[in-house]
């Protein structure tokens, strides 16, 4: 397993300084959203191959592999215009995920929060959006990677796995983040979650984020530091030994000086 980071977290730099950081605290592995990251970047529309390339140099100089390339879109938006200049960032940069020897570009899937006879429509214009991502994907060979959340259009294991029923191909993944489908009413019953996301999806599995969460005394969902969550790191660690051994745990909501504790953190997940 590699443990890795959301490369953004330690701020907007210049690639060689970003990644130079990244690698001295000892990260193997990054989520990549160059419009976030990279000094001078400001949309994927904008990236040139040349950027591309050099950034790609900068990350084999400092050993660390871009585990996802992060072009987070919203591709379920009603308005179409809307929806269509989100996928058409999301197909070119696409074009970028060979060149910089990415292990896939994942997205969300847009934020939700109307009746589920509303979220049938959303979901299928999500379907939509992304069997145009897939045909690119497809003729590129490359892997996209799609992430479930609880307040999303995807927002459930099973939604999860009609879409990869309806959208049947080798390159559409799985970014598995526990904490975004975890909500006030299911954080006691995650165990039975975390079987259900396996059940729907965990063969097509491409990275999973690791980080932190609780309730607190108002019975709201916050964020500790990542050792004082509670999520059961334990539980999915077991099943990702034995079905992903090779994968990516990237985590994410950092604070760079507080690195090496995470780290330490998820290293002893992996030795347990």
């Amino acid at each position: 397993m590699k443990i890795g980071l959301r490369a953004h977290d330690y701020g907007k730099l210049t690639v060689e300084e970003l990644t130079s950081r990244i690698s001295k605290d000892g990260f193997k592995a990054i989520q990549l959203a160059l419009p976030k990251a990279i000094q001078g970047i400001t949309s994927y529309l904008e990236v040139s191959d040349e950027q591309v390339l050099e950034i790609h140099k900068a990350c084999e100089k400092a050993q660390l592999e871009v585990a996802v390339l992060g072009c987070y879109i919203n591709p379920a938006l009603i308005d179409d215009k809307a929806r269509a200049e989100e996928v058409e960032k999301f197909l070119r940069a696409l074009e970028m995920v060979k060149p910089l020897k990415a292990g896939c570009i994942g997205t969300e899937t847009t934020h939700f929060n109307g009746t589920e006879e509303e979220r049938e429509v959303a979901f299928n214009l999500l379907v939509d959006s992304v069997k145009q991502m897939v045909t690119k994907a497809e003729s590129l060979g490359v892997d996209i990677g799609i992430e479930p959340v609880a307040y999303h259009t995807l927002n459930t294991p099973e939604l999860t796995q009609r879409l990869l029923e309806e959208i049947p191909s080798k390159r559409l993944k799985i970014i598995f983040d526990p904490v975004n489908l975890l909500t006030v009413e299911n954080i006691e019953k995650q165990d039975t979650l975390w079987e259900r996301c396996f059940k729907c999806f965990g063969d097509k599995i491409c990275a999973m984020h690791i980080k932190s969460i609780r309730l607190n005394a108002n019975g709201q969902l916050e964020v500790p530091p990542l050792a004082e969550g509670v999520v059961n790191y334990e539980k999915i660690m077991a099943w990702l030994k034995i079905n992903k051994p090779d994968i990516a745990l990237l985590r994410e909501e950092i604070k760079p000086e507080e690195a090496h504790l995470d780290k330490s953190f998820i290293l002893q997940l992996i030795n347990k």
